[in-house]
């Protein structure tokens, strides 16, 4: 058989991975303890190996590579060369030129065409022990690629673009095969079981059944308890390590202090935590910010630091921690902590028409800011700063994997960032309420408290409501304001939801339970909706959007002084408003979230009867309807409305599952201009035709 190397390239990409950890981890071990002769044996061992390896498969790029910093290595190991900083930058960038080279590979099955030849001439230089610079290669690295640019991002997103294949331990493919195997019998136990049941059923001389719907409901129990269970384990198998990330940060941190001119000791134990990919590529983001914000802003230099009594080399820590379906992630140094002063002075800067506001907020309160888009306390923009971003990235990148930041600080102590973050992103746990006849979820991780006795805490200051909830106000709001279904009469139960150290309380209708669901993502035409996050299904199979809680707060902290009528009514160009006859609450908030996002108004009927009570109150330009609802259908609907002298010519689009020939032209003599059958719905096309039929009045 004759060889092809094509069958050995991703194992030599994965190996040759795992050789550039251990050789920066070495690194970071040398850099703590200078000359250690073992340490220097096991990173020429590495770096022989790679070597060997890439001349076998004849990818000459990667063998020159590790043969020149090999080289190195080797004077350091005779004594003829120093191990300074700038072989430490030198080592990383030539452990990531590899790192990209075998990212070629994977796609191209190639090392062809790849330039090395200044890391070549930079190597060389070192070996001599004449002077080097890096800054062709570290321009090389980052074309077109800045700290804090979208292309970052990309980059990163990238880098677990190119995993196509995860190893699997046996043990685990033999879990789920007997999974699917203890299924299977439950499976024809209950079939069994059913036409045991159907027999008595059709025979009447035997006694009434009492014991058969017992043993049903338990066998269906645990049928159902075994489906969630192998579910899990697949879910499990696309699940990557943590140390994934966390590892590469070592050499991150120490390379980013040598830049400028900081000693910093890193603390970031190996874990054996499996997260989803989705998450692990904003994960990465995040904390890569938070590591350089405390290289740049938290640990002062070593001279202060000894003046205030502290060790010289500062401390950068990353702990993870998995809590049940969760993984808390804390980042932590002992730097300055937090510079509330240095916030405020920029916030009202930024924010000038909120100065009473700003000034009266706590110095935990002011944390809110540290996240706002643009928002830097840094006095000049720098690689390491971010171009005066701030950590607006973090918070988008945790928004996207539905995590929550705690910020803790200590003046002169230091500062902890507390990540807490979903395994994955296929499940969530939530809460399901009603605000009227509409069913939505809320995700648990942004759930603080529910309150059921509400009358005695209910406060109203200058046309805002509050709850007292431990000996302070949170902004009271109705989900029935926000989402504009069947407004709330009395105030029952009330949700206190957090995100960034922000709490608002929601009124809901009613509280039905906590669930442990599937997230489906949503479809094309809501995927610009920022109020909902995704869908589920209930036990009745049908869809229930979740509400996104992030974007839900901003519009809140947006309207904060306002009531939600008052603010669509006034110091407000009136724009057009549909009347929506819908009798599904989903149906009705979609459409509702389609209309609001281009700019109309609207008003939502569940029936005719109350869009005919809807057009006695205010004016409608346009009306979009089902045809078949509760009490009052479509077709006595536009009877009536025919009759109203005022709305006579007023323009109707259907928007129903029923519509055929007959049906379309009976609604002709009631001014139904256009007829979308719900089976081809398209955003884009419901829009058009509105806006066309409103252009035209």
């Amino acid at each position: 058989m004759a060889f092809s190397k094509e069958m050995f390239i991703d194992s030599f990409v994965e190996e040759t991975r795992e050789h550039l950890t251990a050789i920066n981890n070495c690194v970071i071990s040398l850099k703590e303890k200078s000359k250690d002769e073992q340490t220097i044996t096991e990173i020429l061992r590495h770096l022989h190996t790679i070597k060997g390896s890439a001349r076998m498969l004849d990818f000459k790029s990667i063998e020159n590579l590790s043969h020149s910093i090999e080289d190195v290595y080797k004077s350091i190991n005779d004594d003829s060369l120093k191990l300074t900083n700038n072989i430490i930058l030198l080592t990383h960038e030539v452990t990531k030129k590899i790192d990209k080279i075998a990212d070629h590979i994977i796609e191209e099955r190639n090392d062809e065409n790849i330039d090395i030849s200044e890391y070549l001439t930079v190597c060389k230089q070192a070996t001599e022990g004449f002077f080097f610079s890096l800054e062709s290669l570290q321009g090389e690295a980052s074309e077109g690629l800045s700290f804090g640019d979208e292309n970052e991002e990309l980059d990163i997103k990238n880098s677990f673009d190119s995993i196509s294949s995860i190893r699997i331990d046996i043990s685990k493919i033999n879990q789920i095969i007997q999974s699917f195997d203890d299924l299977i019998i439950k499976q024809f136990k209950l079939k069994h079981q059913i036409e045991n049941l159907e027999k008595r059923i059709a025979d009447d001389t035997k006694p009434p059944l009492k014991e058969l719907p017992r043993q049903l409901k338990e066998d269906l129990s645990i049928a159902e308890n075994a489906v969630f269970e192998s579910q899990h384990e697949l879910f499990e198998l696309r699940m990557l390590p943590l140390d994934m990330i966390l590892t590469p940060l070592k050499n991150e941190i120490l390379t980013d202090a040598i830049k400028v001119n900081k000693e910093i000791k890193i603390d970031i134990p190996q874990t054996s935590i499996m997260m989803d990919k989705i998450i692990l590529e904003q994960l990465r983001i995040v904390l890569l910010h938070l590591i350089r914000n405390s290289i740049d802003h938290g640990i002062e230099d070593a001279e202060t630091r000894e003046k205030a009594g502290k060790t010289k080399e500062g401390l950068i820590s990353v702990h993870a921690v998995q809590l049940s379906s969760k993984i808390l992630i804390t980042v932590k140094d002992d730097g300055q902590g937090i510079q509330y002063s240095k916030i405020r002075e920029k916030a009202l800067k930024l924010f000038t028409g909120k100065k009473s506001e700003i000034d009266a907020l706590s110095d935990k309160d002011l944390q809110q800011y540290i996240f706002a888009a643009g928002f830097s306390t840094a006095s000049e923009t720098t690689h390491m700063s971010g171009r005066g971003m701030g950590l607006d990235i973090v918070r988008n990148s945790m928004e996207k994997i539905k995590g929550k930041i705690k910020i803790n600080s200590e003046q002169g102590k230091g500062t902890s960032f507390e990540l807490t973050i979903p395994l994955t992103l296929a499940t969530q746990r939530g809460l399901f309420v009603y605000t009227g006849s509409t069913k939505v979820m809320i995700p648990s991780h942004y759930l603080q408290k529910i309150i059921t006795a509400v009358n005695d805490r209910i406060i109203t200051i200058q046309n805002q409501t509050y709850i007292s909830n431990n000996n302070k106000l949170i902004p009271l709001y109705y989900l029935s304001s926000i989402l504009e279904t069947e407004k709330t009469k009395n105030i029952n139960s009330v949700i206190i939801i957090e995100y960034l150290e922000t709490q608002i309380a929601l009124v809901v209708d009613s509280i039905q339970q906590h669930e442990n669901v599937i997230i489906t993502p949503l479809p094309k035409i809501l995927k610009e909706v920022k109020s909902l996050q995704g869908v589920v299904y209930d036990e009745n199979y049908s869809i229930i959007p979740i509400l996104d809680i992030p974007s839900l707060m901003q519009k809140m902290h947006e309207l904060v002084v306002y009531d939600v009528k008052k603010y669509q009514t006034k110091n407000r160009k009136r724009s057009q408003r549909i009347l929506i006859v819908e009798d599904s609450p989903t149906t009705r908030m979609i459409e509702q979230t389609i209309f609001e996002n281009s700019g109309y108004q609207t008003a939502l009927a569940s029936d005719g009867i109350e869009a005919l009570d809807i057009l006695k109150e205010m004016h409608i330009d346009a009306i979009v309807m089902d045809i078949q609802m509760p009490r009052m259908d479509g077709k006595t609907f536009l009877k009536n409305l025919h009759r109203m002298e005022e709305y006579a010519e007023l323009p109707v689009v259907i928007l129903s599952s029923a519509i055929d020939v007959n049906l379309k032209q009976e609604m002709i003599a009631y001014n139904v201009s256009t007829f979308i059958a719900k089976s081809d719905f398209e955003r884009g096309a419901l829009l058009s035709a509105v806006k066309e039929i409103l252009d035209d009045k």
